[in-house]
């Protein structure tokens, strides 16, 4: 393989240079191929150019250039290539995103990225552009000018840093710029807890809502949001008091969407239920089949969801049967907690304060393994790291109890 530098005039009579590099032929066609830029000041600035892509083929790394622009490659290919399959085929089949986080990236995609960087050649993309979009996006990125958060910014990064390696493996660069920049990076949100006190009222408060089992539910299990919506009636087991989490329920654009699995391998699970929530849920049973005697032919049996999957007998929903979107459940436990006078928290936080006052009455290790089980983390070692902030009395109590042995009673 050959490489020459050359010099030419612009259609205004400037001297600029370019190189012409041979690359291997084509193995479809056997035709010759060549690699072509120019533009350069200077013919010293067109010789290290190509000495560069010399250094390159030596290396084994030949990439022809091209005019695909970040958002193209973005936008047409890599955004495809990580598309949901159809339900039922693998939630992560050949590196595919679920369904929200397909379309999360979407979003930031076409938000930030391609706004700020995207008309940048894929193949001229460098640190420095990486740095700028980065600096403009924190400054006035956001809605209303305001700056994006930290968390939007350390998001936004992780995802171009996948994209990027990707197009390093598809050989469409020689390298992944966002290696060497330094990625935003967010705080820890604190956690919001509910003491057990505040979570007994919040039950109480919910004891006549239609939805009382559901409440009971997140409450006495810790289940996230879509875990809970996402239970159809074969998943329970009401005379052994048993739930299997076979799939979730999600929200895509503002519609209730069916994963395909639960969040993760140790999200799928079997977890015990109570005497209290097995008696709600058969309570629950026994209204929704008003329902559906109130809805006749109108009932939905097998509710579908925003691209047209159906599930048989799902455990929540409206009172003809057709599926909730969580985020209206979200709404509804705002009112409630507004209307029962408690701290503000998220639906989610009471999984924390679940799994919190779980931990809190822990005598062994091997409650704190099984809590990790029924909150369906992957490690013992997740469950504490999530919840260890959240424990200031037992580390105040552990510091005291350790200096007395060690100090004597005062």
């Amino acid at each position: 393989m050959q490489g020459s530098v050359y010099s030419y005039r612009t259609a205004r009579g400037a001297r600029r240079w370019g190189y012409v590099y041979d690359l291997p032929a084509d193995p479809m066609t056997g035709k010759r191929r060549q690699q072509r830029k120019q533009g350069f000041e200077s013919q010293r600035d067109a010789s290290k150019a190509l000495r560069d892509l010399m250094v390159q083929a030596d290396g084994g790394v030949v990439i022809p250039r091209d005019s695909v622009t970040v958002a193209q490659f973005l936008l047409d290919e890599w955004l495809p290539s990580k598309a949901p399959g159809q339900p039922g085929s693998g939630r992560r089949s050949r590196g595919r995103l679920g369904v929200s986080s397909w379309q999360s990236y979407t979003d930031y995609i076409r938000a930030y990225l391609v706004p700020t960087i995207g008309a940048v050649k894929l193949q001229d993309l460098t640190p420095a552009h990486l740095e700028r979009a980065y600096s403009e996006l924190e400054r006035s990125g956001g809605r209303a000018g305001r700056g994006l958060s930290a968390k939007t910014l350390a998001n936004l990064h992780g995802i171009l840093h996948k994209a990027l390696a990707d197009a390093v493996r598809w050989d469409r660069v020689v390298r992944n710029v966002a290696d060497v920049v330094d990625g935003p990076r967010a705080d820890r949100p604190r956690t919001e807890v509910w003491t057990v006190e505040e979570l007994r009222a919040f039950i109480r408060h919910v004891e006549d809502d239609e939805y009382y089992a559901l409440w009971l539910l997140y409450a006495t299990t810790g289940l996230r949001r879509g875990e809970a919506l996402g239970l159809c009636w074969p998943d329970l087991d009401l005379v052994n008091g048993l739930a299997t989490v076979n799939q979730t329920l999600g929200s895509l654009h503002g519609k209730a969407v069916w994963k395909p699995r639960p969040k993760s391998e140790a999200s799928a699970r079997t977890l015990a239920l109570d005497p209290s929530t097995v008696r709600a849920l058969k309570e629950h049973r026994k209204r929704q089949l008003e329902w559906q005697l109130l809805a006749g032919p109108g009932w939905q049996a097998e509710p579908e969801d925003v691209r047209g999957f159906a599930r048989a007998e799902a455990v929540f929903t409206w009172p003809d049967g057709g599926l909730i979107n969580p985020e209206r459940v979200s709404k509804w436990f705002e009112r409630h907690v507004r209307a029962a006078g408690l701290p503000k928290v998220r639906l989610h936080d009471v999984r924390h304060s679940y799994a919190t006052a779980a931990l809190r009455q822990a005598t062994g290790w091997h409650e704190v393994k099984t809590l990790s089980r029924r909150l369906g983390h992957a490690s013992v070692g997740m469950t504490l790291d999530t919840y260890a902030h959240a424990l200031p009395a037992d580390d105040r109590l552990q510091a005291d109890t350790l200096a007395r042995v060690l100090l004597g009673p005062e």
